[in-house]
């Protein structure tokens, strides 16, 4: 019985006399690796919204008022042309070239805090 008490003892003294850790080298490494993936995280977020957002300058939403839950007519701008585009939830229609081109609204305006459009009656 002594021999088994002595043998459950024997893991506990080998963990006693494992490597010392130095707590301050290991936090310090651990905030750097996690600020290294949130600033990657903030860098990729910007990248791809700049994208979305500005990325083709030949091609952009002038304005855009909602007609129902799923309607809404749209002010294209193509190079130095704007359309007046029909857009439901199964497929968008053109619906003529504009003879007068309408000012641009500011992108705040079309877009909300998360990127959903918002309802502007054309000015």
């Amino acid at each position: 019985m002594p021999l088994l008490f002595i043998l459950l003892l024997l893991p506990g003294v080998a963990l006693a006399q494992g490597p010392q850790v130095r707590w301050d080298s290991w936090a310090l490494s651990s905030l750097l690796v996690i600020g290294v993936i949130l600033v990657l995280g903030w860098l990729l977020r910007r990248l791809r919204g700049a994208a979305l957002l500005g990325g083709s300058r030949q091609l952009k939403v002038v304005s855009s008022l909602a007609l129902g839950q799923r309607e809404r007519l749209v002010v294209v701008q193509v190079g130095e042309d704007q359309w007046l585009l029909g857009v439901t939830a199964q497929q968008i229609s053109g619906l003529g070239k504009l003879e007068h081109p309408l000012a641009p609204e500011p992108a705040k305006n079309l877009l909300g805090k998360h990127g959903k459009g918002q309802d502007h009656a054309p000015s």
